[in-house]
């Protein structure tokens, strides 16, 4: 392996052409000088430089080493910055998992871009998926920071950081008994009807939120059909299939044949939305978002 401060000095004498001014300029003596170029052109067994009356020239294999010379030692001078900069967060990557529903709130991309301007050398790395999964992938350490609607289970050494609550609202097809109704509707006014529900068996963080909102108000929901994704209820809704009860971001995500009214119940109607993350992490990249969350 050619060692670093030879090809530092190769690089000063080709472009000084002359071995006493490229010894002035790396501030060292002629003789040693002249001795690291021998061992060089010893070490790669050729010529690579043309000795002249005023000075010295690059041969072919000279110059071919010159132009990798000078790739190796810019990149071996950005190394100190590069490294510096993982360590204080300003660059790799953070890995950022969520729910489906938790994916359709506005808090997110506002988030998203909010680090970009700050930390525009740090790539982000998004995933979705169901709660069950995205806990594992903060234990397997795939994800440095993923966002439910419910805290992590207790004894998996996770913290859960409360970042909002989202009203719960319900949604109606434009031609539902209920959709004339011109104030919120009472949650347990909805007991009559057939509701639609997204359920994820992944994870089952907003379905279980509602169906406590049901039976905190008193009844159990009739749900006629499960849908796989919140988009796809939504689908069924207009269709006519049934209503249902949705985090209220997705009245600015999908109006079609849909009439959207505010809930009002004894208790509250929301669905929270946790960071989760490992705790004592010392990930640098974590802790600006978690700044950011403050």
């Amino acid at each position: 392996m050619i060692d670093i401060h030879k090809l530092n000095a190769f690089v000063a004498v080709v472009e000084e052409s002359n071995i006493s001014r490229a010894a002035v300029r790396l501030n060292m003596q002629q003789p040693p000088l002249t001795r690291i170029i021998k061992n060089l052109e010893d070490e790669l067994d050729t010529d690579l430089l043309k000795r002249l009356p005023r000075g010295v020239e690059a041969t072919e294999a000279g110059k071919a080493l010159y132009q990798e010379a000078l790739t190796i030692l810019a990149h071996a001078q950005a190394i100190p910055k590069r490294v510096q900069n993982i360590s204080k967060g300003l660059e790799g990557q953070i890995n950022i998992g969520f729910t489906n529903s938790v994916g359709l709130h506005s808090f997110l991309p506002a988030l998203l871009r909010n680090f970009r301007e700050v930390f525009s050398a740090v790539s982000i790395h998004l995933e979705e998926d169901g709660s069950s999964s995205l806990i594992d992938s903060i234990i397997n350490e795939k994800n440095d920071i993923v966002f439910l609607r419910k805290p992590a289970p207790i004894g998996l050494g996770l913290t859960s950081l409360h970042v909002l609550d989202e009203p719960l609202i319900v949604a109606l097809p434009n031609n539902h008994p209920l959709a004339e109704h011109p104030d919120a509707i009472q949650l347990l006014d909805l007991e009559p009807y057939d509701f639609v529900l997204y359920r994820r068996l992944a994870g089952q963080d907003l379905f279980d939120n509602i169906l406590a909102s049901c039976y905190q108000a008193g009844f159990s929901p009739k749900i006629v059909q499960e849908a796989p994704r919140l988009t796809s209820s939504l689908n069924l809704i207009a269709a006519g299939i049934g209503l249902s009860i949705v985090p209220e971001a997705i009245r600015d995500f999908w109006n079609k044949q849909i009439i959207y009214k505010a809930l009002k119940a004894d208790t509250p109607c929301i669905a929270p939305i946790y960071a989760v993350y490992k705790q004592d992490t010392e990930n640098i990249r974590l802790k600006h978002i978690l700044n950011l969350l403050a």
